[in-house]
C-alpha cells in the first residue's frame, strides 16, 4: 500500500541499478590491477608496515582476515584489517587497498573531525536503518485507521530516525574520498609507489569512491520517498 509501484520504480530500482554498476565497476578495476605486479615486489602486509612505520603508526597493528575486499581500519582497537588475498598479493591493487586503509588510520591519529563524528553517529544510525522504514509504516498505518494527529507523530520519528542514515553518509562521503587523497600521498612520501603505478591506483581509488556516492544517493532518494508519504498523510488528514 505504502511501499508499492512508486517506491520500486523511484526508489528501489534506480538504487539496485547503480549499486550493482558501482560493485561491478569495482571488482572490474580491482581484478585488472590485481594482475599488475608493483615495482617494489611488496606484499600488501609489506607495504602496511612500510607505511605504517613511515607515517608514524607504530601502534596500529596488522591483522589478516577472511573475505573479498573487507579490508578495513577499526578505531577502537587500533588494527589495520587486511583481507587475506590482500595482504599476500603484490600487485598495484593492493597497494590502493591498504593504503587507503592506512589513511583511515592517519584520519584517526589526527582527530579527523568528520570521522569522529561520523563514528558518534553509528549507534543511531543502525537503529535508524532497521527501525527507521517500520515506524514511519506503522504511523502511516495509524494515520489511516485512527485519523488522528499521533500517527502522523509516529511517522514523524520515523523519518527522524531514517534522517540519521543520510547523516551518516553524509559525513562517510568525504571521510573516504579524504582517505584515498591521503592513500596516494602515502605510497608516494613512502617509495612504495612509481610513478607509471599511480594511474592504476589512482583508478582503484575512483571506482571505490563511487560506491560512497551511490550510498549516498540512495538514502538521500529513500528519505525523499518516505518524506512524501508522511507528509502527504498529514495533508490527508
Amino acid at each position: 500500500m505504502f511501499f508499492g509501484w512508486g517506491y520500486l520504480l523511484y526508489v528501489a530500482l534506480p538504487i539496485m541499478a547503480l549499486s550493482f554498476l558501482a560493485s561491478s565497476w569495482v571488482k572490474r578495476t580491482y581484478a585488472r590491477f590485481s594482475q599488475v605486479r608493483n615495482s617494489s615486489g611488496m606484499t600488501g602486509a609489506d607495504v602496511a608496515r612500510r607505511i605504517l612505520n613511515g607515517a608514524g603508526l607504530n601502534d596500529v597493528s596488522v591483522q589478516v582476515i577472511d573475505g573479498e575486499l573487507t579490508d578495513n581500519y577499526d578505531p577502537r582497537t587500533k588494527t589495520l584489517n587486511l583481507s587475506r588475498s590482500v595482504a599476500t598479493s603484490t600487485s598495484v591493487a593492493a597497494e590502493a587497498v591498504v593504503a587507503h586503509e592506512i589513511g583511515h588510520a592517519q584520519q584517526d591519529r589526527q582527530g579527523y573531525i568528520a570521522m569522529r563524528m561520523r563514528s558518534g553517529l553509528v549507534p543511531v544510525a543502525n537503529i535508524g536503518s532497521q527501525a527507521g522504514p517500520m515506524i514511519v509504516m506503522l504511523g502511516l498505518i495509524l494515520s489511516l485507521f485512527t485519523r488522528s494527529a499521533f500517527g502522523y507523530y509516529v511517522a514523524l520519528f520515523g523519518l527522524v530516525l531514517f534522517a540519521a542514515v543520510v547523516a551518516f553518509q553524509l559525513l562517510t562521503t568525504p571521510v573516504e574520498m579524504n582517505a584515498s587523497h591521503r592513500a596516494l600521498g602515502l605510497l608516494a612520501e613512502n617509495g612504495v609507489i612509481f610513478p607509471e603505478e599511480q594511474e592504476g591506483a589512482r583508478r582503484m581509488l575512483r571506482a571505490a569512491a563511487f560506491t560512497y556516492w551511490v550510498a549516498l544517493f540512495g538514502a538521500i532518494l529513500t528519505l525523499v520517498y518516505y518524506a512524501s508519504l508522511v507528509l502527504g498523510s498529514r495533508r490527508n488528514d
